[in-house]
């Protein structure tokens, strides 16, 4: 084997090794991310129940009412 060789060869290893310590070392900060990503989605599917619950509440169709007649109100001299 060459010189040349050898040293494309090491080359090709510390490469190789610097992709690896970078999948590994990323691999938990991943796993980290779709935790907190997880933990959002639910907080934001929360809220959304709460939402549909407001709007599709008999108190906030009665307020919705309210205000069209008080537009419309306005709107007649």
């Amino acid at each position: 084997m060459n010189p040349f060789e050898m040293v494309v060869i090491i080359v090709a290893l510390g490469i190789l090794g610097m992709v690896v310590k970078y999948y590994l070392d990323n691999r938990s900060v991943r796993r980290h991310q779709g935790d907190e990503l997880e933990k959002r989605l639910a907080s934001m599917e929360t809220r959304l129940r709460n939402l549909e619950a407001i709007v599709t509440s008999e108190t906030w169709e009665l307020e919705r009412k309210f205000r069209e007649l008080d537009q419309h109100s306005d709107r007649d001299p």
